[in-house]
This record gives structure tokens, sequence and C-alpha cells, in this order.
């Protein structure tokens, strides 16, 4: 049996085989199909949903360069060095 404009994701065609096939129902333009998921993972989904999880999952790190960063002294005689090489430069 085809279904036209049964997905409503993309509007396809859904085919559905009357006999029990892995691929039965089917979206010919999306190739969607239906999924049978476990009961120990819907468990699993269930007692999570609800629930915040990027606190636990996400953390913000700065990338190391392997270096220290510089102090503020270190910093103003880098930028006297490079004024100094200027001057000469020019």
């Amino acid at each position: 049996m085809i279904d036209f404009g049964a997905w409503p994701r993309c509007r396809g065609p859904v085919v559905d085989f009357a006999e029990p096939f892995d691929d039965s129902p089917l979206c010919v333009v999306c190739g969607w199909r239906r999924s049978e998921i476990p009961a120990e993972i819907q468990a699993e989904v269930s007692a999570f949903l609800g629930k915040d999880i990027s606190l636990t999952r996400y953390i913000r790190k700065r990338i190391g360069t392997g270096k220290p960063p510089l102090s503020g002294w270190e910093k103003e005689k880098r930028r006297r060095e490079l004024e100094g090489q200027r001057r000469q430069g020019n």
C-alpha cells in the first residue's frame, strides 16, 4: 500500500508492504523507516526526560598553548622592544 504525502517531514509517499518486512513502512523520498526501540533504552530515556544534563556534560575550558600568559611587565617590555625595532628600521 502506498500513501501519498503521508510522511509529515518531507510530504513523501510512504510504502507499507502487506508482509512484515524490516523496511516496512518506508518513505520513498527521505528514506525514513519505523525504528523499533528496545524497552531498556526507552526506560533509560524516560528516566532522563526533563533533566538538564548540560551542566554535568559541558565544561568550558581554555585550550592550553603550552606557555603561561605574559605578565603585565613582560608585555610592556615586549611592546618597548617592538617600538625600538620599528624606529631602527625607519
